[in-house]
């Protein structure tokens, strides 16, 4: 069974052929002078192709012709991914690994750090005791004492010096007792 291809092969190697019959050449490659000529006949064979039955496959139509498209890659907007920990200059780690100095995100990320860090280290005093965030407490350094415990208490007979006498008023906000 031919197909509409294979026919027109067929049909291509007919035409070459008819075309190619002419007189032949003698050994010196001349062609003949003869005066006789030659006839080629040429027929004309129409097939025709069966209707598609069921059980043969339908032709598949031709691929199409390859098409090569420029693809363009977008390559996405570099994004923040970290910033320097710590009080030092400004860093911005950014997704397509570089690093820069200033970007406004970090900027307030150092901002907070150093806001944070001034909390951690600020007292708050009551004017007798300054208490710090993590618990530590000190004596007011700006706690007026009106006299100091020598002073206002009599400490004779107590075995602390004056200056342990007053420096325990002085942290507690409160002058001890005297000890006999």
């Amino acid at each position: 069974m031919f197909t509409k291809r294979s026919l027109l092969g067929v049909c291509a190697l007919s035409v070459l052929l008819t075309a190619c019959a002419t007189d032949n050449p003698d050994e010196t490659g001349a062609a003949e002078s003869s005066s006789t000529t030659s006839s080629v006949a040429v027929s004309t064979v129409t097939v025709t192709a069966p209707p598609p039955s069921s059980s043969t496959p339908p032709l598949a139509p031709a691929p199409p012709a390859e098409i090569v498209a420029e693809e363009t890659v977008v390559e996405p907007e570099p994004y923040i991914v970290g910033c320097q920990v710590g009080l030092g200059p400004i860093e911005t780690y950014w997704s397509d690994g570089t690093v820069t100095g200033y970007s406004d995100y970090c900027q307030g990320q150092h901002d907070n750090s150093l806001s944070r860090e001034r909390e951690a280290n600020t007292p708050v005093c009551d004017g007798t005791v300054c208490r710090y965030p993590n618990g530590a407490e000190v004596p007011d350094p700006n706690a007026v004492i009106a006299d100091r415990c020598t002073n206002q208490i009599d400490y004779a007979g107590d075995p602390r010096s004056n200056a342990e006498i007053n420096s325990i008023g002085a942290q507690t906000g409160q002058c001890p007792a005297p000890i006999s």
